[in-house]
């Protein structure tokens, strides 16, 4: 499993401050408004928004009672529990240079652009707090374009399999352990409408298994189907599959199945022995090493295992430990892919070669360390 750094969202983001007259005590939140833009004079909000549209711009402002000398106000706007944007503003820098105020209260306004179209629905909300204290959390919600039909789920069934229209093929509600389930359904989709499903295994939700896509027109009876088997086989056991619209569930299957797949759920890794491998020169592990050479720019580590084991959870961290005028740190990270294998491999490129010194690559699962390989770079 090759290191890869996956970027943050970047979003277009903005902010201003200023303070207006208005009576009240200084100190809480005093109020939090969303709304399509800001006055010019007071930056107070104008045009309260009880929505926005997928391409517009979301304008939140916070009042604070009265004008507090000092203090940080942080707001973090959420997509569920993905950040899409934050910034935060030093009130002493609203208020610097009064020496005596009276009945002032004080605005903080937030206004955020998103570089692509925002999904629809009723999943987002911006968490604000002043000097890391919650001022409470306020929801948002995107609507659907103007010109977009509305979207409603006319149908769906579990099966083991689906055809090329996407109709389901010998649906049921039992499944062997190595079967690929699917959930294959049929419903008016209109634009920037977005459906997902999300897969429990015994209760527990595999990240592995959801997918889900966003329509770019607007289509009545859409058949559809999503399927996934997790890494390894089902367990035996009952499990589920949630699916949403817009954010919203609009069904729920249960399924059950009655004789697990040899290695579902056998995630402890039993380990052998680990190795280091200089590149083959074509991006694969070659020749095996002891120690790597500082013209050395992909570098490889395995571990192999006693017997074959359901991978999952498992993470490489390449560490830096002792190189002249550096600290010791991180260097990378690299999430293996949950499957079934008798051996785990990693690489980290460097595309100037690593400094002399020592380093070390630590397999971890589940935020265990279960084993270190140290090595030199000579």
């Amino acid at each position: 499993m090759k290191t890869s750094f996956v970027p943050l969202l970047v979003l277009g983001f903005s902010l201003a401050v200023a303070a207006v007259s208005l009576q009240a005590a200084e100190g809480d939140l005093k109020k939090a408004v969303y709304c399509h833009g800001f006055k010019e004079d007071d930056r107070s909000p104008k045009d309260v928004a009880e929505f926005f549209k997928p391409d517009e711009t979301v304008f939140l402002s916070i009042e604070l009672k009265g004008r507090p000398k000092a203090g940080v106000v942080a707001a973090k706007f959420m997509f569920r529990e993905d950040l899409m944007a934050e910034a935060k503003v030093d009130v002493a820098t609203v208020n610097k240079g009064v020496i005596f105020s009276f009945g002032e209260d004080t605005f903080v306004s937030f206004d955020m652009k998103t570089k692509q179209p925002m999904p629809v629905g009723a999943c987002y909300r911006a968490d604000v707090t002043l000097d890391g204290k919650p001022l409470g959390q306020f929801p948002f919600r995107v609507a659907p374009p103007k010109e977009a039909i509305p979207s409603k789920l006319l149908k769906a069934a579990l099966a083991k399999g689906a055809d090329e229209d996407h109709k389901p093929v010998n649906e049921t509600h039992e499944f062997d352990g190595l079967d690929k389930v699917f959930l294959a359904g049929v419903g008016n989709l209109g634009l920037s409408s977005w459906l997902e499903a999300t897969w429990l295994v015994n209760g527990k939700v595999d990240d592995e298994g959801t997918r889900s896509f966003t329509m770019k027109e607007n289509k009545e009876n859409v058949p559809f189907h999503f399927a996934f088997i997790p890494a390894g086989g089902w367990p035996a056991g009952t499990h589920e599959v949630s699916l949403q619209l817009d954010g919203q569930e609009v069904a729920h299957e249960k399924f059950t199945v009655k004789v697990g797949a040899p290695m579902a759920g056998k995630t402890k890794l039993a380990l052998d022995s680990s190795q280091l491998f200089r590149d083959d020169g074509k991006g694969e592990p070659g020749k095996e090493v002891k120690y790597f050479t500082t013209d050395d720019t992909e570098l490889h580590a395995r571990w192999n295992l006693k017997e074959k084991a359901l991978a999952k959870g498992v993470q490489f961290v390449w560490v830096l430990v002792e190189v002249e005028g550096e600290k010791s740190q991180e260097l990378a990270t690299a999430d293996v892919e949950a499957a079934v294998s008798d051996q785990i491999d990693s690489s980290l490129t460097a595309k100037e070669g690593l400094p002399v010194g020592k380093y070390r690559v630590d397999l971890v699962q589940d935020g265990k360390v279960l084993d270190a390989k140290v090595f030199e770079v000579k």
